[in-house]
């Protein structure tokens, strides 16, 4: 197994934690309870549902990450328990997800910016997103120790408004505007899928803690540790923010509201709040643009380090970041950022966004079932750490089959990809001096 050192450039653990909080609460949860006021109050228990599938996926993760305290995430798992071609598809597949997510939170951010100065042309969006994402990529090739710090202080920015304004809001909740528990006119069961479904998207990005674990003090205490309070967190907003704004905008004005949150706080304060929430808004998509470039940068490092992914990876800042890793990722998304010019090509961005997402729970399952093969091998585990594996697994099979079948070969298809590289890289291999 390979391990890595990044001596000149290693982080503590709140900046792990405000990397894995940061990851989750992005600009989806400004939008969320609009979105899920078309089902009723039922979402909110969509909301535990899922909040409670990501504390054992959390669980999981941190006990994997104490395991295997190394760069890569889900591709060491997954390498560790099935081998090298198990390792490159995880690790393809995670890479692929993350460079097209990586565009999405730019066009969120343009998208607030438009907001307060009255909308700019398709062509003005596209050179403001692509001058942020420039901006962040080249500000990640300064190393995680000065990213891991903004990273900290944006999550800061932009958490306590989002912990603060509901817990005033409390004080202000309708209690007659829970009666409308299933308004979808779905039954119970459908009503609950769909809603817990739309929840599942705010917890993408748990595991990224687990990631640069290699460039963290004590990785094996801060990196687990990181994953599952950055994960608590990260749901305590969500459920909260949800309930108190479903509590003090009437669902009538909910359901058709563009900025939910903004509601909420002029019905709290009174006047108008649509800029200040907007600027809030911009700042997350930031931060977690920022703490994704973070991630994507390292996920193909591990890889190349085993000979895997070809060793341009390898190359690092002597600050510790894999620089070709974040440049590349980066370059990928400017063809995302281009197809959000047209009406009909964001729809098909939108389609390519949910296939990647369906494609991360296949890497969690993957790396659920790799949990439970280390833990074979080791011939020793508890009750609570079995529990804790079906506890996941469950949550990411019910996660897939809500997705469709559908969607599950769409997301293949990004993987299919990935054979020309692999097939590329056994042959490199194959034919080195070492194995010749």
């Amino acid at each position: 197994m390979m391990t890595t050192h990044f001596v000149n450039d290693k982080v503590g653990l709140w900046p792990m934690i405000s990397l894995v909080t940061g990851n989750l609460v992005g600009s989806g949860v400004y939008l969320l309870p609009a979105a899920l006021a078309i089902y009723g109050t039922i979402s909110l228990l969509g909301w535990i549902l899922t909040s409670l599938g990501a504390i054992f996926l959390s669980l999981v993760f941190a006990q994997l990450s104490a395991k295997l305290p190394v760069t890569g995430g889900p591709y060491i798992y997954a390498r560790e328990a099935f081998g090298n071609t198990v390792g490159f598809y995880v690790c393809w597949g995670y890479w692929v997800l993350s460079l097209i997510s990586n565009p999405t939170l730019a066009i969120g951010a343009v998208g607030y910016i438009s907001v307060i100065y009255g909308g700019f042309s398709p062509w003005t969006n596209f050179i403001l997103e692509l001058g942020i994402l420039a901006g962040f990529t080249l500000f990640n090739l300064l190393g995680l120790k000065v990213t891991g710090k903004a990273e900290l202080y944006i999550t800061v920015i932009k958490v306590i408004p989002l912990i603060v304004i509901p817990f005033i809001g409390l004080f202000f909740i309708n209690l007659d505007n829970f009666t409308h528990i299933n308004v979808s006119g779905l039954s119970f069961g459908k009503a609950l899928t769909s809603a817990a479904f739309m929840t599942l998207w705010a917890f993408v990005g748990l595991e990224t803690g687990t990631v640069p674990a290699g460039q963290v003090y004590n990785a094996s205490r801060n990196v687990p540790l990181a994953t599952i309070i950055g994960t608590m967190i990260a749901a305590v907003i969500y459920i909260l923010g949800t309930a108190v704004v479903m509590g003090v905008v009437s669902p009538q004005d909910l359901i058709v509201s563009k900025a939910p949150y903004a509601d909420a706080a002029q019905a709290i304060f009174g006047g108008k709040w649509g800029t200040p929430v907007a600027i809030a808004a911009i700042i997350s998509c930031l931060g977690t643009l920022n703490g994704w470039l973070i991630v994507v940068g390292r996920i193909p490092y591990g890889a190349a380090h085993d000979g895997i992914f070809p060793e341009i990876f390898k190359k690092r800042t002597h600050h510790g970041t894999p620089y070709w890793g974040v440049l590349i990722s980066s370059t990928c998304a400017i063809p995302f950022l281009y197809m959000s010019l047209q009406s009909s090509l964001l729809e098909q961005f939108n389609f390519i966004v949910e296939i990647a997402v369906t494609l991360i729970l296949i890497v969690y399952t993957i790396s659920i079932l790799a949990y439970f093969k280390l833990l074979w091998k080791e011939k020793k585990f508890s009750l609570l750490q079995l529990f804790i594996g079906v506890g996941a697994l469950t949550f990411t099979s019910w996660a897939l089959w809500a997705a469709s079948l559908k969607m599950v070969m769409f997301s293949l298809v990004l993987v299919i990809f990935g054979i020309p590289m692999h097939l590329w890289m056994k042959r490199k291999k194959r034919l080195s001096p070492v194995n010749a």
